[in-house]
């Protein structure tokens, strides 16, 4: 295993655990535990995923979507969401650029291209 690439991945996850948005994120968290009406609907999202993971019914999927609504539409729960969201987006654009060095750009400058995997 390269050391090169072992002290780049450390370095990198030194980087993401001292980000702003990771911070974020757990601050929302720990605001998030800290509200019993939050927390409570967190964990009535939580029991209908299981629920939906056992049966997979469509009433099943309605109650899912209903109580999800219901948590996002609380203040807290909704801070939360979207920090969890900014930190999604940054661990999505990391894993792109790592993606693209070990594949190469998808963009190969061919014009009308129709996904010829170039």
């Amino acid at each position: 295993m390269s050391a090169e690439v072992i002290k780049k991945a450390s370095e990198l996850a030194e980087a993401i655990a001292s980000s702003e948005e990771l911070a974020n994120l757990r601050a929302a968290e720990a605001k998030l535990q800290m509200d019993p009406e939050a927390m409570e609907l967190l964990q009535e999202v939580q029991r209908l995923q299981q629920m939906v993971q056992m049966s997979g019914t469509a009433e099943a999927m309605q109650q899912l979507e209903e109580a999800f609504n219901k948590f996002a539409e609380n203040e807290v729960a909704k801070e939360y969401l979207e920090a969890n969201q900014r930190f999604s987006q940054m661990l999505e654009t990391v894993n792109s650029l790592l993606r693209e060095a070990i594949e190469g750009p998808k963009h190969h400058g061919c014009s009308g291209c129709s996904g010829c995997g170039m």
